[in-house]
């Protein structure tokens, strides 16, 4: 995205990093991250700007999910029994109390905070799936709005995701018309959806073609190529890998979800169960049909349980109730125990193996801890201990204790985190440092108009640009450039012979936390 936001209109139709050909995933989520960095880039920096993007599918994944639970809830099929002598929940009061309920399961499931604040496709993925599902449950009363919302949220999802999220969600919208319309729209919002959903992805293909007709056809197989190799059969490991972190990466979603289909086991037809159930069927068979699964698609299961589990919510047991309650506090009170603990052996050195340990995820980190993020975290570490003890002295009786506990805990567990370690996992995982090394080399040699990159990543291509302002370029124009940049890890050897040419080595280097990875800077000599 910062590549397109810094170039011209061939790096939005035909996504690259600098040069580097990304023919992976699809250009939506980045269109939307380049247009973020042009609007608020000059007031915030680039790199922060690029981060709204989070907060914007963040907030349309959220409102989306409410809005889609409260047209379920209120739809007469869903009611609870009414009581003999009235006094109930009328229809809208009930949907808005499952909607809220829903937006806590959301912001309290385990894979969402894993990955929603990363700048990533999938965040907009999970966004586009939750307007999917807005759209149908719109399609039960206005059925060419919802059709439309739903089509155009199809065709996003396949410009962001590749077409394989998209392809399996294509049955689930055809069976869903069968299942939960009825007369004409059974046939006609499956066509509609279809229709706008290709219609839209393919302005990206046709539109490139017609403008790059040399740049194109390279740029698209290998994007075909892409998407083939994610398709296949995963391998036993694959599988076990992904049955084992399942549950956590979905967790409190998937024990509510099971709980909504058997107690609706008589009414599957219903569209709260109907829709939802196959949007959710559809993700689990894509996870299932991958060729090498991973949690990113993990995360792509989430938004159409969340209707199903706060449908479970309320109406569980008051026993299981209080599990999923003492779960969640026993989980998240351990995890913020645990936090503090090693925060305390980082700074202190004691518990010796506990700052051991520290010290060999972090060798050479001597950064001092900041006390306004320490007095934030224990701010946040003390309103989770009086939520906690509001739950164990009062006993609620609210069907939204268990989602608002779950919802808090992670949110808590996730600032303190943040809050505590920052520093160090800047420090672990950023290429600042390493990237001014590199560029401060590089002005020492003599500079270059631009860097050769060999063995680069993307990724690493927009790291040192970013962080050393480094001009890559695409491979035609790499004959100008006097250096070169090499990447050498130790996990590979083919990555170990220099650039092709007459290259003299200038520089070489690793950082304290990656010392498994070598780069080296060539100077080019005289052939």
């Amino acid at each position: 995205m910062w590549t397109m936001a810094r170039g011209d209109a061939s790096d939005w139709w035909l996504p690259n990093v600098l040069g580097a050909t990304v023919a992976e995933e699809g250009p939506f989520s980045f269109w939307i991250g380049a247009v973020f960095i042009r609007v608020f880039g000059p007031w915030f920096g680039d790199a922060l700007a690029a981060r709204f993007t989070c907060l914007f599918w963040l907030l349309i994944g959220t409102m989306a999910l409410w809005y889609a639970t409260y047209r379920f809830a209120r739809r007469d099929e869903a009611q609870p029994v009414a009581f003999a002598f009235g006094g109930e929940a009328n229809a809208r009061d009930y949907g808005r109390m499952l909607a809220d309920i829903s937006v806590l399961l959301f912001l309290g499931t385990i894979g969402i905070s894993v990955r929603l604040h990363q700048t990533t496709a999938e965040t907009a993925a999970v966004a586009l799936i939750s307007l999917m599902l807005l759209g149908l449950a719109i399609s039960l009363d206005r059925s060419r709005i919802g059709a439309l919302i739903t089509g155009i949220s199809f065709g996003a999802l396949a410009l962001t995701r590749g077409i394989a999220p998209a392809a399996f969600a294509a049955p689930a919208v055809v069976l869903a018309g069968a299942l939960a319309f009825q007369g004409r729209d059974r046939w006609q919002i499956p066509l509609v959806v279809l229709a706008v959903g290709v219609g839209l992805f393919a302005v990206w293909p046709v539109t490139a073609t017609l403008l790059y007709p040399e740049r194109a056809p390279d740029f698209f197989t290998a994007w075909r190529a892409w998407t083939a190799d994610t398709t296949g059969f995963p391998g036993v490991a694959e599988l076990g890998r992904i049955s084992r972190n399942f549950p956590w990466y979905v967790w409190p979603l998937w024990p509510l979800a099971l709980w909504t289909v058997y107690a609706w086991r008589h009414a599957l037809r219903a569209p709260h169960i109907a829709l939802a159930g196959l949007l959710s069927l559809a993700m689990l068979a894509r996870l299932l049909f991958a060729d090498a699964p991973s949690e990113v698609m993990l995360i792509l299961t989430v938004p159409p349980l969340v209707p199903l589990a706060a449908f479970g919510a309320t109406t569980l047991r008051r026993a299981a109730e209080n599990t999923l309650d003492w779960f969640a506090i026993a989980l998240f009170t351990l995890l913020a125990l645990g936090a503090w603990s090693y925060f305390v052996a980082m700074q202190t050195g004691t518990p010796p193996k506990m700052a051991a340990s520290i010290a060999r995820l972090i060798p050479g980190f001597t950064e001092p801890a900041s006390w306004v993020a320490i007095i934030a975290a224990l701010i946040a570490t003390t309103a989770w201990l009086a939520l906690v003890i509001w739950r164990v002295r009062t006993r609620p009786p609210m069907l939204w204790r268990g989602p608002m506990l779950a919802a808090a805990g992670l949110t808590m567990v996730w600032v303190v985190i943040n809050l505590l370690y920052l520093p160090a996992v800047n420090y672990s995982r950023s290429y600042a440092g390493l990237a001014q090394q590199v560029a401060t080399q590089i002005e020492r040699s003599g500079g270059s108009p631009c860097v050769f990159a060999h063995r680069l990543l993307p990724a690493h291509r927009a790291l040192f640009a970013l962080h050393g302002a480094m001009r890559f370029v695409r491979p035609e124009q790499e004959a100008e450039c006097t250096v070169a940049l090499h990447r050498d890890t130790r996990r590979s050897r083919l990555d170990d012979e220099p650039p092709p040419g007459p290259w003299q080595l200038i520089w070489e280097g690793t950082w304290p936390t990656r010392q498994e990875e070598t780069f080296r800077l060539y100077r080019r000599g005289r052939s």
